[in-house]
């Protein structure tokens, strides 16, 4: 019932009950005041001049008892009652039919209050007077109204009296009754007919808004092809096509913004960099795959921005204007750029771009260090033979032996150039893929203890431990012995070349593979130099003494032979506590 009152169907019936029931009872009222005011009318202004008609004629007859009694017969006949009354209001005749009468007593009738007995005594005429007068009876107490109109009377010679006719109003009332009952019955039928025209009116009316409602229900669950069929030609169906149009633009719309929308979604995911998009709260609201991955290699929790970049969004808030900046994380660099998001001229997030730097930051150093190590590697014995040889030139050297002393510094500085520039081939070919391999089955016990037996004297002079250990089941394994023997020597070198006095160096061999590794206890590997260590031109000490530093290009030599056996090797440092290198071969 709340339901249907809560309808429109339910609004528009109430309405048009309220409405009629308004106009039925408007109507009823003035229809029983116009019938009460016109019938009351007519039936005091008959009582009356009957009344003053009959006191008239009674001033002329001489017989004027005769009269009265005449008169109060007559007035039975028309259920009117007659009272007579001397100028000391005492009753002279009535009515002798009192069972047609109203049931009002004589007596009572002439000392009721509102009779205007004593004025109509005076001479006067009053106006008619509507008493009601109450009676026991058998039904309980009866209630009878009459209407009395009292005229002057001249009775006889020097004497007055009065005359006091009076109706009932009982046929009046019952006219009324009858015309409220029919009132009523209309009412009903009314109500009735009211109500059904009111649902027929108010469902039709309401059909299409139903349809319109459920249409909007099918639009808001994502069927935007829904349409309202048109029945009609008025303003709801005017409405409907409104509707009708709206929901087909909308649909348009809605497929342009989902194309536009999978578009934007293909060129975030086709992007190599990682795109962030941060809302108002600074929180993530739309990443791409790249970022996605970037955000699981940092470990930061879903939606929750990493802090270096959420600093440089808040700056994008303080300034409004882009920020760009590398951020090192996690030993890579990463190039931030974060820009605002507009909405309504108001700033309302920003989107972040994130490039993995760590690439093109490399070659740029390895393209510095490169011309920088080239340059002083053949720039020192350069310098040395110019010089050596303008001494020779300029006979500074007197004896033969400062001759053939500077002859022979000559001579390894041009030995160190050749090292240099066959090396230098050798990785360029090995880069190139033109490593050749000369495998065969090498037996690793006796390969190993004679690589240890070559550095035991160098290690012996340093006062460093080189110690080798055997802890693998093969007993052989294929590999290319000379190109093995390159990378170890390049590694053990190395590792005395860095390990302070009374240190360790160890090569072990161990596992199924065989696992091979070369640890020392030196100085270790800064952690920003690790993912440069195997680069060409890289030195651990950044030192370029001749002498004790290498060229630098023994790891890059090491780690495409390495390769070039289908192996790998990798490295681990801590400043202080050493470095170990470690070469798993393929099997």
């Amino acid at each position: 019932m709340e339901m249907l009152f809560r309808s429109v169907v339910g609004k528009l019936w109430m309405t048009i009950i309220a409405l009629f029931a308004l106009v039925l009872t408007i109507f009823s009222l003035l229809i029983v005041q116009s019938f009460d005011t016109y019938y009351l009318r007519k039936q005091t202004d008959d009582l009356r001049a009957l009344a003053e008609r009959l006191s008239a004629s009674l001033d002329e007859e001489q017989d004027k008892r005769q009269m009265v009694e005449l008169a109060t017969k007559l007035g039975s006949v028309y259920r009117t009652g007659l009272l007579v009354v001397d100028e000391q209001s005492r009753l002279i005749t009535q009515s002798p039919d009192k069972s047609i009468l109203p049931h009002v007593d004589a007596d009572e009738l002439l000392r009721h209050p509102q009779l205007p007995l004593e004025e109509a005594l005076s001479g006067a005429h009053p106006e008619p007077t509507r008493m009601i007068f109450h009676s026991e009876s058998s039904n309980g107490n009866d209630r009878t109204q009459i209407l009395a109109v009292t005229v002057p009377l001249v009775i006889g010679a020097g004497q007055t009296g009065a005359i006091v006719m009076y109706q009932a109003l009982e046929d009046f009332n019952g006219t009324v009754a009858e015309v409220r009952k029919l009132i009523f019955v209309v009412g009903v039928l009314g109500f009735i007919s009211t109500t059904v025209f009111a649902f027929f009116l108010s469902s039709r009316i309401t059909f299409p808004l139903r349809q319109m409602k459920q249409t909007a229900h099918r639009i808001a669950e994502g069927d935007f092809h829904a349409e309202i069929p048109i029945r009609t030609s008025d303003e709801i169906g005017e409405l409907a096509s409104s509707f009708n149009t709206m929901a087909s633009r909308l649909d348009g719309l809605v497929h342009a913004v989902s194309r536009e929308k999978e578009q934007l979604a293909s060129v975030l995911r086709s992007m190599v960099d990682g795109v962030i998009m941060i809302d108002a709260e600074g929180r993530i609201a739309v990443t791409n795959p790249p970022a996605e991955q970037f955000l699981r290699d940092w470990e930061y929790e879903q939606n929750s921005v990493p802090s270096p970049i959420f600093s440089l969004y808040q700056r994008v808030l303080e300034s409004e204007y882009e920020v760009t900046e590398d951020i090192p994380l996690q030993g890579r660099i990463w190039s931030v750029v974060v820009a605002p998001l507009y909405v309504k001229e108001h700033i309302g997030g920003a989107v972040a771009v994130l490039r993995d730097m760590t690439k093109e930051r490399k070659l740029d150093k390895l393209r510095k260090d490169f011309v920088a190590n080239v340059s002083h590697e053949l720039r020192t014995p350069l310098s040395m033979l110019q010089g050596y040889s303008e001494a020779i030139v300029d006979d500074i050297a007197a004896t033969p032996e400062e001759h053939k002393e500077l002859a022979k510094i000559i001579y390894d500085e041009s030995v160190r150039m050749t090292k240099l520039v066959n090396e230098l081939l050798d990785l360029a070919r090995m880069e190139a893929g033109h490593v050749e391999l000369q495998r065969e089955q090498v037996t690793i016990r006796p390969y190993f203890e004679r690589i240890q037996r070559k550095f035991a004297n160098i290690a012996r002079e340093r006062s460093i431990a080189l110690q080798l250990e055997m802890k693998t089941p093969v007993e052989e394994a294929w590999f290319d012995p000379d190109r093995m023997e390159q990378v170890l020597t390049n590694l053990i070198d190395n590792a005395l070349r860095h390990t302070p006095a009374h240190g360790t160096v160890k090569l072990s061999v161990r596992g199924e593979g065989p696992l091979i590794e070369v640890s020392d206890t030196g100085s270790g590997i800064p952690q920003e130099d690790l993912p440069f260590v195997f680069e060409r031109f890289y030195k651990a000490d950044k030192a370029r003494t001749r002498g004790r530093a290498g060229t630098g290009l023994g790891l890059g030599i090491a780690k495409n032979i390495i390769e070039a056996h289908g192996g790998t090797i990798t490295v681990h440092s801590k400043p202080g506590e050493g470095t170990t290198f470690t070469i798993k071969l393929s099997s």
